[in-house]
Formats: C-alpha cells, structure tokens, sequence
C-alpha cells in the first residue's frame, strides 16, 4: 500500500490553482512522471501496490488521465469526491480490483457550527473485503499549518473525530489502515492520543515514529525536515485476520525522486518552488507500507 501527497495536482488551465502558467505541457509531464513513480515502485518492491492513496487531487480527470492505457495501473478502480476546500483539492484512492472488493466509501465533513463547514478536505472512507475479511482504510489530508497554524485547532478537532470512528472499527475487530498528510509530525499530542483508547489500551501502531526518531522525512519545511506522511494501522487485528508474518513501513525517498545537485539531493524534486517551475515529481515523498504472508 502506498500513500503520496502528488502537490498540486490540478488539470490544465485551471483557473483555481494558484500558480504560474500550468498549461497542458507541463501537467502531461507531470502524470507521465507519478505514473513512473508507481512504475519505480514496482521495480523496487517487486510489486505495484494494491492500493494507492492520494491527496492534493484537483479533479477527477486527472485520476483518469493516471489511470490511461499505457499506465502500470491502467485497470485500478478510481475513488473520489471533490470537497469543499479553498484550493479545490481533495484526497482521493486508486485501488487493484482484482485484489480488493469495494464494500462501500463515504467522505466525512467536518462542521464547525451548525451552519457552516470547515473549509478543509473531506476523509474518504473506503470498507473493502480482502479475503473475505473487512479492511477499513482511510484517506486523509488535515489542514495545514499555514498562517502560524491558525487551524491547529480544526486539525485537533478532526483527530478526535477520526479516533471516534476508528474505536468503532476497533470495537467490532474490524483492521484499519489511515493513509495521509497529516499536517503533524508523528509525535504530535493528538496524534499520539489517536493511538489509544480511552482506557488507555494502545490499539494502532504508527511505524513513521522511528522514523522520524532517526530524522528520516517525508518533506521539507524550507531547510527543516518533517514526517507529516504517515500509514497508521490497527496491527494485531490485521496479523490475525489476514495471516501475515511481517507488517514493514518505509519512506519510499529513492534517488530517482531527489533533486540532483549534491547541495539539495535530500530534497524531493518538486513540481514547483514557490511560483518557478521545477518540473520535479512532487514536493512530498511517497510512504508505503508492506503487508507480508
């Protein structure tokens, strides 16, 4: 399973976007470069993942494009609904329907009164059958920390309305996987609090953690290193019901996605820096997380 914030990732000529001449040259490249993403992943891991969450999706048409006869995941299922955000950017899931029976999807909006929604991206919540077991996995993209964080406090609000749902999950043995940016590095307080019950029972695991111990990252602040790409599962459940031997993340940070001079080639190589045009992949990278027989 893979997870990849793809940076702005709006069709050509979108009034919406906010930065300079994105044009039809420039978004073909771009979706030939993450589909070889997904083909770089497949030589690295031996496989494409099964499951392919996004965020930063500004329109159905660019899934379609990525899912196009010449792409490796030319027969994946597209899952995605626009949400109400100021940038016109939703999470979205590409999914093997070979491996994978979709059960049912939803997306959760967040109210911040009565009358008005939070300006932000909708979770997406896919139940999918593997095995003839259910397997919940969310995708999700919190509020940013633009502005001096002004939506700090919508982003804790969101934790806790997500824990709610998976203590649900987690009370009818149900394995969970959250997939997502979110916008908090994995030692966060609400994040940590996401992993307990309120008796205190630890019921997810959160392997992104160690890595950001061992100051390994998944994009860059300016100079300063964060981890806000995380998969975060419900591991004892998932071993147990699916039979597996080994559950192994990583930051999926290889060569080919880093920029190229020496000075910055712990950078990823993104599309645009500011308002010039870079012409890399993405200003995050993927994380990805393998699920071993």
């Amino acid at each position: 399973m893979m997870f990849y914030n793809v940076e702005n990732f709006y069709p050509p000529n979108q009034e919406t976007v906010g930065f300079n001449n994105w044009d039809d040259y420039k978004y073909h490249l771009k979706i030939r470069k993450i589909t070889n993403v997904f083909r770089f992943v497949e030589e690295d891991f031996g496989q494409l993942p099964s499951v392919i969450g996004l965020a930063e999706i500004g329109a159905r048409s660019v899934l379609e494009d990525l899912i196009k006869e010449d792409s490796p995941i030319n027969d994946y299922e597209i899952i995605y609904e626009p949400s109400n955000d100021s940038r016109n950017l939703s999470v979205a899931l590409l999914f093997d329907k070979t491996k994978l029976i979709l059960e049912s999807y939803q997306t959760f909006k967040f109210q911040l009164n009565e009358e008005k929604e939070f300006d932000t991206r909708d979770i997406l919540h896919t139940e999918f059958l593997y095995q003839g077991k259910k397997l919940h996995i969310l995708v999700v993209h919190l509020p940013s920390k633009r502005n001096q964080d002004a939506k700090k406090a919508q982003r804790d609000y969101i934790i806790d309305k997500l824990k709610e749902t998976i203590q649900e999950l987690f009370d009818k043995n149900e394995s969970v996987i959250i997939m997502g940016d979110f916008n908090e590095n994995p030692d966060n307080e609400a994040l940590q609090g996401l992993l307990y019950k309120n008796n205190g029972e630890k019921i997810l695991n959160n392997p992104f953690e160690t890595f950001f111990k061992n100051n390994q990252f998944s994009t860059y602040h300016g100079k300063k290193g964060v981890c806000f790409d995380q998969i975060i599962y419900s591991g004892k459940s998932l071993i147990e019901q699916f039979k597996l031997s080994n559950i192994q993340a990583e930051i999926y940070n290889s060569p080919r996605l880093r920029n190229k001079d020496n000075k910055n080639n712990k950078y990823p190589h993104r599309t645009y820096s500011g308002s010039r045009y870079m012409g890399g992949y993405s200003d995050h990278f993927p994380v990805v997380l393998r699920l071993e027989k």
